[in-house]
């Protein structure tokens, strides 16, 4: 058994790692995991007015914040019954191609293109390909341009409202946006010539599903009201679980999605495939040359459909301007009268498709659903990288499966960060401790009991380790023992570890409940005294595999333990000497 790991990966948007492991000649699992602490927005949405959701929803993420803020602009005015003028929808799509050109421009020439010229990052790829590092960062300094224009703010800008614009953009600040598109091409050109020709990898290729909205009228766009999928069937905004079906993975702080069982991709490569034969101008002729099977099957490909989307990005300014410019009058906010209502927004985020779905009552938010693109790819990610392993182990280059696992996720250009919101809030079932308790037994963990002696409640972890060792379990020990034991310590790495504790978490005395270690130490909202000196036992390895399982104190003054805390115990013994 071997394992690949991948502690973190580069030169994507947040902190994710993967894990590959090969029995023998068989990749037996891939995992791709989420490393960042859930944002818990759809949580914070509830009890908000739909004006301060359009504010904190976007904060989900930074680099995504404009798709965010169309998503749920687009959902509560879905809600409230808000039609907005021509002139309104305009100035909205121009701050999402903005985004687009920003977004894509960093992905292609910071993150992916070294990948394919040998160098370890931009910075260095600097020394060989100075060209293209300043054209990229030009190119994103235009989009963060326009957003800041168009939003007041390049990240998490107030300016777009539900039923329009606090402030509209004069005539020569959009003249200039027009101007200075039109000066890009000739290196729009070249970008889109070069990402579509370069030599991508035929590891991994294979058939998948494809998802992205539909815009209508025969058009390639960014947002609509329906999501079209590549086996023909329409799924309308308020349906859209009909494609994400969301559920929970143990690796990840995020949702999954599968879509009739089967994982899909969202993305530009989805877009490209499902829309492109839509693509006009010069971004139609380059689809026209370079489109081949290859882009159903490769998600490396997904770098070329970025580029073509750069293309239609920038010959889709000028129209837009010349649209917004036809509208001299500036339209005041539609107000709105409604009080509650239903409504899902669809965009197309840089990565993919995104979903906003809101209820409203009393003028307030009662239920919130969010699901981002990163969060739709995870299952893919998984699927292609664990491809791309086998099929190099099947043709003896082993060597090369680290570098094509990161290449795979960089080229779906994961928004790591955007996707760890997505946590379910559910109230656990009494007896849930006792199943993982079973199922962590059978890994068979390293024992360790924490507490005070003579501290009531407090002394529960120590009496359960006690009771455990006099049962002859032989790999139970109380904190004493092994605080400041390097030989220890270093002898259980990677082994799992169960540390057990008075846990103060607001349940009734003597209830038990059992999480990662990491959750604990995230959870400002617990209430714990883990020793400084054991905390500076634990490697990273350690707390990637710790456990603790806390018992509800009734009372930590000093004396015997409570009576149901002293019931816990015995329950916990009877399972873990079995």
């Amino acid at each position: 058994m071997k394992k690949i790991t991948i502690d973190h990966l580069a030169r994507v948007e947040g902190n994710g790692s993967l894990t590959a492991t090969i029995d023998g000649r068989v990749v037996s699992e891939v995992k791709f995991l989420i490393n960042e602490g859930p944002r818990l927005i759809e949580r914070l949405a509830v009890g908000k007015t739909p004006e301060e959701d359009v504010s904190v929803a976007p904060r989900i993420c930074a680099i995504c914040t404009l798709s965010h803020k169309n998503a749920v602009i687009r959902a509560m005015e879905n809600a409230l019954g808000v039609k907005v003028p021509p002139k309104v929808t305009l100035l909205r799509e121009l701050m999402h191609l903005g985004e687009f050109i920003e977004s894509h421009s960093l992905h292609l020439y910071y993150l992916a293109l070294p990948d394919f010229v040998g160098f370890p990052n931009a910075i260095a790829m600097a020394s060989r390909f100075p060209f293209e590092v300043k054209i990229a960062l030009e190119m994103k300094q235009f989009g963060n341009h326009i957003m800041k224009v168009l939003s007041g703010r390049f990240i998490h800008g107030e300016n777009p409202v539900i039923g329009g614009f606090g402030r509209y953009p004069t005539r020569e600040e959009l003249l200039f946006i027009k101007a200075r598109a039109i000066q890009f091409m000739p290196f729009v050109h070249k970008t889109t010539e070069l990402f579509c020709s370069l030599p991508y990898p035929d590891i991994p290729e294979e058939e998948t599903i494809f998802a992205c909205c539909e815009p209508g009228d025969g058009q390639y766009g960014l947002w609509g009201d329906e999501i079209i999928v590549s086996n023909g069937e329409k799924i309308y905004r308020d349906d859209y679980p009909r494609l994400t079906n969301e559920f929970l993975v143990p690796h990840s702080t995020a949702k999954r999605s599968r879509y009739q069982g089967k994982s899909y991709t969202v993305g530009a490569q989805a877009r490209v495939n499902l829309l492109g034969e839509r693509l006009r101008g010069e971004a139609g002729r380059m689809f026209s040359r370079f489109y081949n099977d290859r882009y159903k099957r490769n998600p490396l490909f997904q770098n070329a459909a970025q580029a073509l989307e750069i293309m239609y990005c920038f010959e889709k300014i000028p129209e837009v301007v010349d649209a917004i410019l036809s509208y001299p009058e500036d339209p005041g906010i539609i107000p709105y009268s409604a009080h509650e209502g239903v409504g899902t927004g669809l965009v197309e985020a840089p990565r993919g498709l995104l979903i906003h779905h809101y209820e409203i009552k009393d003028g307030r938010i009662t239920f919130a659903d969010i699901i981002t693109p990163t969060a739709q790819n995870a299952e893919e990610i998984e699927r292609y990288c664990l491809i791309a392993a086998q099929r190099l182990l099947d043709e003896n280059k082993e060597e090369l499966i680290r570098d094509r696992l990161e290449m795979v996720v960089r080229a779906f250009d994961p928004c790591i960060s955007c996707s760890a919101h997505l946590v379910e809030v559910r109230q656990a079932e009494v007896t849930e401790w006792e199943k993982r308790l079973e199922q962590l037994k059978e890994t068979k963990p390293i024992i360790i009991g924490l507490g005070t002696k003579n501290y009531g409640d407090d002394r529960a972890g120590l009496t359960l380790a006690e009771r455990l060792k006099a049962a002859g379990h032989a790999e139970a020990y109380v904190e004493d023992e092994v605080i400041n034991d390097e030989v220890f310590w270093s002898s259980v790495e990677g082994r799992p570890l169960l540390l057990i504790d008075a846990l103060n978490f607001g349940g009734a005395s003597g209830q038990i409940t059992l999480m990662p270690l990491v959750q604990v130490l995230w959870n400002s909202s617990l209430t714990h005294r883990l020793l400084s000196p054991l905390l500076d036992s634990l490697s990273l390895a350690h707390l990637k595999k710790a456990y603790l399982l806390g018992i509800q104190p009734q009372t930590l003054r000093e004396g015997e333990l409570s009576k149901p805390v002293t019931e816990s115990i015995e329950k916990i013994v009877q399972i873990l000497k079995k």
